[in-house]
């Protein structure tokens, strides 16, 4: 029992220093200002060397239908200019910026033959988030986080819950049933974005100054940049993972 309630303990630590610890910082103690001459910044998220896709194991050892089987979204390279899909860009030392708006349209994260769709997904603190089963079977939709309350909820066919996250951090979202999960990250500032299917990224609004600019992936880890973003200026900046 003690062993038990151990390796519990060291997990529960592993995930908090791994995936929260920074996102809970950022953002914490952010001033809205008004930016009226800022800068953006684009750039591209690659995997250097031989990409290609990786071989991973999809389903976790469970023998799925042909149906059911599906391109994972772990690490999706594009073949032709080796960009990175869902790596997350954020400015991990900005303390003042334009104000954020929470969407009035709620994204979406689906269960789909299987998996989550999409499997990451970043946010203004204060979202809500609508979770759907779009497969007719029953799926859970199961959390591990410090700082907004944890669920666990079954899922039934075109099912659809509603869950606002109101504090920064990384949240993982797992299906019990079928081994699968997905990641939403919490910001508490506007400067973030999501790499595209060729691993493009866009921040705009930028007051001036210099900035540290971070990028995660889930599978690749962490990367980081310090760009100066200059009024009215848009500069570009390239992230590789070896």
């Amino acid at each position: 029992m003690k062993l038990t309630l151990s390796l519990c303990i060291f997990a529960w630590v592993f995930y908090c220093t791994h995936f929260c610890s920074e996102e809970m910082l950022a953002g914490e103690h952010y001033a809205v200002v008004e930016v009226q001459e800022g800068g953006c910044i684009t750039g591209h998220v690659i995997r250097g060397g031989d990409a290609g896709m990786p071989s991973i194991d999809l389903y976790a050892g469970w023998e799925l239908p042909k149906t059911s089987q599906v391109i994972s979204e772990k690490l999706e390279v594009n073949k032709v200019n080796n960009g990175v899909k869902n790596a997350i860009i954020s400015i991990s030392n900005i303390e003042r910026g334009k104000k954020g708006v929470v969407p009035p349209i709620h994204p979406i994260i689906d269960q789909q033959k299987g998996v989550f769709v999409p499997r990451v997904t970043a946010i203004l603190a204060g979202t809500t988030v609508d979770l759907l089963n779009g497969d007719e079977e029953m799926h859970n939709i199961h959390t591990k986080s410090m700082r907004n309350q944890p669920f666990n909820l079954g899922m039934s066919y075109k099912q659809r819950i509603s869950k606002k996250f109101d504090h920064p951090e990384t949240v993982k979202l797992s299906c019990d049933i079928h081994q699968e999960y997905a990641w939403i990250v919490v910001f508490g500032h506007p400067y973030f974005d999501v790499t595209d299917r060729n691993g493009y990224f866009e921040i705009c609004d930028i007051p001036e100054g210099a900035y540290v600019f971070r990028v995660w992936h889930e599978e690749l880890g962490k990367r980081e940049k310090e760009v100066m973003i200059r009024a009215r200026k848009t500069e570009s900046t390239e992230f590789v993972y070896e």
